[in-house]
């Protein structure tokens, strides 16, 4: 792994941090073009880059600290180290969610609109934050003997490189989005449509990732795809048939 990229000086250069500001660039870029395409305000966009960046980034940290308090209770310092690794999605879209809510009643725009911005900025740039991941040695599978299977410093035992399960499933999430902007019944479907395919990956990819259960054979994150994934279906379906074909949300 490569959790260091270079040294600048006194300035330490991590391969997780370097990835997750170039993912946030990609996605910013994305969502400029896709705001271009719906003909929203261009200055709206570096206001939505800047609040969801800060919302998520708080939100996925603070909803890592939780699910790990045993430990950052005795290394309450540590809480700060975001460039460590350390983020979880769900908590980013708790804080999202109602960001853009405020962002789209501040600016006069449809709440599904600006869902659906930060919906293909998120799918842009989730790939490549997870290779950040992967070079800092975080998020790592289970062991296994398959052939790809890679070796994390901190054990040497070869493992599933769940990083790169992740960073290859969120490039096909993101290549369906962008063949399904120009077919959304609704301002926010696309947003819905991100978050069911999130669900399904991630229940799925928590088989091979190391994740303390909750019960028999579930983890927390996959008790949290099937509750986040049944209350994006059923608000699909009412706002589909309530406002299917009608201009905004």
């Amino acid at each position: 792994m490569h959790p260091i990229l270079f040294h600048l000086g006194p300035l330490t250069i991590y391969s997780y941090g370097a990835m997750l500001a170039l993912a946030v660039l990609v996605g910013l870029w994305i969502a400029q073009k896709e705001a271009l395409r719906r003909k929203v305000d261009p200055d709206f966009m570096p206001t939505l880059a800047f609040w969801a960046v800060l919302a998520g980034l708080i939100g996925a940290r603070l909803a890592y600290v939780v699910v790990d308090w045993s430990h950052f209770a005795s290394n309450p310092v540590e809480i700060l180290f975001i460039w460590d690794g350390g983020l979880t999605f769900y908590g980013a879209v708790i804080l999202a969610v109602p960001v853009a809510l405020w962002l789209a009643r501040r600016w006069r725009l449809p709440f599904g609109t600006v869902a659906d911005l930060v919906a293909v900025a998120a799918a842009a740039g989730y790939p490549i934050a997870r290779i950040g991941c992967f070079l800092n040695g975080c998020c790592y599978g289970k062991p296994t003997n398959l052939p790809w299977a890679v070796a994390f410093p901190f054990d040497g035992i070869p493992r599933h490189p769940t990083q790169l399960y992740s960073s290859f499933a969120g490039l096909i999430i993101f290549l369906i989005l962008w063949r399904w902007r120009s077919k959304e019944s609704f301002p926010g479907e696309l947003a819905l449509l991100y978050l069911a395919l999130y669900c399904v990956y991630r229940f799925f990819i928590e088989f091979f990732r190391v994740t303390p259960l909750v019960g028999s054979w579930l983890n927390l994150g996959q008790v949290a795809s099937l509750i986040l994934l049944g209350l994006t279906l059923v608000t699909w379906l009412v706002l589909r048939r309530r406002l299917g074909g009608k201009s905004g949300v």
